[in-house]
């Protein structure tokens, strides 16, 4: 476990032992936990490239490139909402990645 609490996570997906086949399919993306959603958006479509997908300021922004999604989560955001432990999440190590 990190100090955040959230255990590591392999890059090889376990096999579905009912079936045969990887339960998981790929990575999806990542839902990144920022301050500025609107600021946010600027700097990853204006200085690397990406693409806006939507947003819905100022809570949430969705931007991608080949096959990659990230998602800005603001404050106010469903997945900014606090911790069953009462601890607020913030920028700087409550992001998560999202498996297809």
């Amino acid at each position: 476990m990190n100090q955040k609490g959230s255990s590591e996570i392999s890059s090889e997906a376990a096999p579905n032992t009912n079936e045969g086949q990887s339960v998981v399919l790929g990575l999806w993306g990542v839902r990144y936990q920022v301050k500025d959603v609107s600021r946010s958006i600027d700097f990853y479509t204006k200085q690397l490239g990406l693409k806006l997908d939507m947003k819905n300021l100022p809570a949430f922004g969705q931007v991608s490139g080949d096959n990659f999604k990230l998602i800005l989560s603001g404050p106010g955001a469903s997945g900014s909402r606090a911790m069953p432990d009462g601890r607020q999440q913030e920028p700087g190590g409550w992001n998560r990645v999202i498996l297809k």
